[in-house]
């Protein structure tokens, strides 16, 4: 991840968000809150100073290397956002999902827009050292980034884009460790539009590394339902140890039964082919060699309160199982009345 100092970036926040317009375009928006699922006002700073402190450089054409992993594909580009212009010449349009950004450049260039795209690289495959953002501005009508109606839109003329500047969007071609990539963009002199911007997602290299790499066979796959209440677990568990599945069930405890604090457990997979659950709300457990590899215990942790039927289930280091573990929630005091 990226080591930017978080001063900046809150300093960085408050100046865009003072400098916003309170005056909304003619056309509402759809929310940009409701899009991304986040608050509006840390949606905004958040997407704004990402694009102002874009980190970019790599190789001339920001191509990858020959021989290089392609990661996981993205999904296929889909339309550009609506483009609306005004009647003084201003482009406006709302801000583009991911799989919308090429499209959208596509269509601003086709209106005469200097706009660019610029892909998004592992930190081996990306050297350029790249800056020369513009910043905020003090005419917030100079700003891309407007308030509308019912939340954000983009806004492209000669204010918030001076001739011999150009309007950049980053760009993903992959999913970083299974997430999806975010949209970043900024204002920068022509001249100095980076070839690509480095991705200092945690992991990436290696999840990178693997994707290029021949599948492995997972083997066997058992699939179980997964248990709804610690009733089921003992027929579960010798069912799964008669096949060679090395299971255990752990107890969540107040910490004054218990003198194991846990950890060792296996966090989300880049390859979703080894995550023990599918996405969402999965109702089966899939128990194969990736999902459960050599050296890690599926385990099921049941609570200490009877009244409470949840039981959870994971993947963890098989040195690191204990017969329960430390809830620091049932030690917590009743509150008050």
């Amino acid at each position: 991840m990226s080591s930017r100092p978080s001063g900046f970036e809150d300093r960085l926040k408050a100046a865009l968000l003072a400098r916003l317009p309170e005056t909304p375009p003619p056309t509402p928006a759809r929310s940009f809150a409701r899009r991304y699922g986040v608050p509006l006002a840390v949606g905004v700073a958040t997407v704004a100073v990402v694009a102002v402190m874009t980190v970019p450089g790599s190789t001339r054409d920001g191509s990858r290397p020959a021989g290089a992993p392609t990661g996981t594909p993205s999904p296929s580009a889909t339309g550009a956002p609506e483009i609306r212009k005004d009647a003084d010449g201003a482009l406006w349009f709302r801000m583009p999902e991911p799989a919308q950004v090429p499209a959208l450049v596509e269509a601003l260039k086709k209106r005469g827009v200097q706009a660019v795209l610029v892909p998004m690289r592992p930190k081996s495959q990306c050297t350029e050292p790249g800056g020369g953002y513009r910043g905020p501005q003090a005419d917030p009508a100079a700003e891309v980034l407007q308030r509308s109606a019912d939340g954000f839109d983009m806004k492209v003329d000669s204010r918030t884009l001076p001739p011999g500047y150009s309007l950049t969007f980053r760009w993903a071609d992959y999913y970083p460790l299974g997430q999806s990539h975010t949209i970043g963009f900024g204002v920068i002199e022509t001249s100095r539009v980076p070839s690509c911007s480095v991705d200092y997602s945690e992991g990436l290299e290696e999840a990178l590394k693997a994707a290029s790499e021949p599948p492995k066979d997972p083997g066997k796959t058992i699939e179980v339902p997964r248990p709804k209440t610690a009733g089921e677990l003992p027929a579960l568990v010798s069912s799964l140890q008669a096949q060679g599945v090395s299971v255990a069930v752990t107890e969540r405890k107040p910490k004054s039964e218990c003198p194991h604090v846990g950890g060792g457990w296996r966090g989300p997979q880049a390859n979703p082919e080894s995550q023990l659950e599918g996405p969402g709300e999965s109702s089966t457990l899939r128990i194969n060699s990736k999902t459960v590899p050599p050296g890690y215990t599926l385990v099921f942790t049941k609570q200490a309160n009877a009244s409470d039927p949840y039981v959870g289930a994971g993947v963890k280091e098989s040195s690191k199982v204990t017969p329960c573990e430390i809830d620091y929630s049932l030690d917590a005091p009743p509150p008050p009345n």
